[in-house]
């Protein structure tokens, strides 16, 4: 009954959530935990909403998109214009319901999560500021949660990477995640992947270039290398603090690397935690490397809290502690302002130091692997 203490209290929260909104109303609940709400609900998911009222009237919603309240631009690959039209987003009712289910097959993915791996420091990441701002907007990122989470439960089975590659078909980042199927040792898995998900960036080539102009960069509740270069921009900094702090940030993942690969934290792991941290890291720093992306995105960090617990290496405990500061920026930020900024721009900073090392190091352990099988089988045939 102890173990399930966490998985009872994120019910509890839940269905409380859900009476206030009923009660309270959207806006006033929102901003009675510290999220920053927009209104008509699911704000994110109305963008694609909009894109569809913007096709029917004429309009290229990547460049003018009328149809959405907030006139903001359309950065998803096309395709789900047509999944809006298909699915009748234009009806206010269905859209709702929609949105709801989603957010709802989100929570039900949590609440299996913190019933497998019970922990009130999981439980804690599952209400964060950052995980109640992806669902009062409905972003697609809860989809993609949704989705990946079978694909690391499957590792390595044949079908695991099917999710993987419908997940970058719908929102491109999802790529990163195949690195789990590399590190996991199913090379030839990895390699069709590696195809299919070239075939699914050729499709998109003409898409590529607006979905990156038209996603925006921000300072505030906000990670990666763009993020950090607006903050540099924001409190008006020379350039050559950010390329000290890029060059900084390059240096400890490199020493850090070299000391994962040295000690046992690289050894060959199975089981579904360790799927999920290899899941989460890999779309958490490849994100962080390439892209803008808001604290939503964050959530992807919960899935490497059940294998941290296990402490594999000296700094897991101490870095859930920082996942968490980093996944509850609004309310860090409320309570100490500029410095609390400042401190969780350094944890997303320091998160991404730790889990690209750790990745580094299993990823050039499974790349000793590779080359070390032709030679034991050499051996294997010096002995016949």
């Amino acid at each position: 009954m102890q173990r399930r203490t966490p998985f009872f209290i994120y019910l509890i929260l839940i269905v409380s959530l859900t009476v206030s909104l009923g009660y309270l109303g959207w806006v006033r609940t929102w901003s009675l935990i510290y999220v920053p709400t927009m209104y008509p609900p699911f704000a994110d998911m109305r963008v694609i909403q909009g894109a569809v009222a913007s096709v029917e009237h004429g309009y290229n919603p990547r460049i003018s998109n009328p149809g959405d309240l907030w006139r903001r631009p359309l950065n998803y690959p096309m395709l789900w214009v047509t999944i809006g039209k298909a699915l009748n987003f234009s009806d206010e009712s269905r859209f709702i319901m929609i949105c709801t289910t989603l957010v709802l097959c989100f929570a039900g993915v949590c609440a299996s999560l913190i019933l497998r791996f019970p922990s009130f420091e999981l439980l804690a990441s599952l209400v964060s500021t950052a995980t109640l701002l992806g669902v009062e907007r409905a972003n697609i990122d809860l989809l993609i949660f949704c989705l990946l989470f079978p694909a690391a439960v499957w590792l390595p089975k044949l079908w695991s990477p099917i999710p993987l590659l419908l997940g970058t078909l719908l929102k491109l980042y999802p790529v990163f995640a195949l690195g789990a199927l590399f590190i996991q040792r199913q090379y030839r898995l990895f390699a069709a992947s590696l195809v299919a998900t070239v075939a699914i960036f050729v499709s998109l080539w003409d898409q590529l270039a607006a979905i990156r102009l038209t996603t925006p960069t921000s300072c505030l509740i906000s990670y990666g290398i763009p993020s950090v270069g607006a903050c540099v921009e924001a409190f008006r900094l020379p350039f050559w603090q950010l390329a000290g702090t890029l060059a900084a940030i390059g240096a400890a993942t490199l020493g850090l690397s070299y000391y994962f690969s040295k000690s046992d934290a690289v050894r060959p792991l199975q089981g579904t935690a360790f799927n999920l941290i290899l899941v989460g890291a890999s779309i958490y720093v490849g994100t962080f490397i390439f892209s803008a992306n808001f604290d939503y995105r964050l959530i992807f960090l919960i899935f490497c809290i059940p294998f941290l617990q296990t402490r594999p290496f000296p700094l897991a405990r101490m870095l859930i502690f920082v996942v968490l500061l980093a996944m509850n920026e609004l309310l860090i930020t409320h309570w100490l302002k500029l410095s609390g900024l400042i401190l969780v721009v350094f944890a997303k900073i320091a998160i991404f130091v730790v889990l690209s090392a750790y990745l580094v190091a299993l990823a050039w352990t499974a790349i000793g692997s590779l080359y070390a099988r032709p030679k034991v089988g050499a051996a294997v045939g010096a002995q016949n």
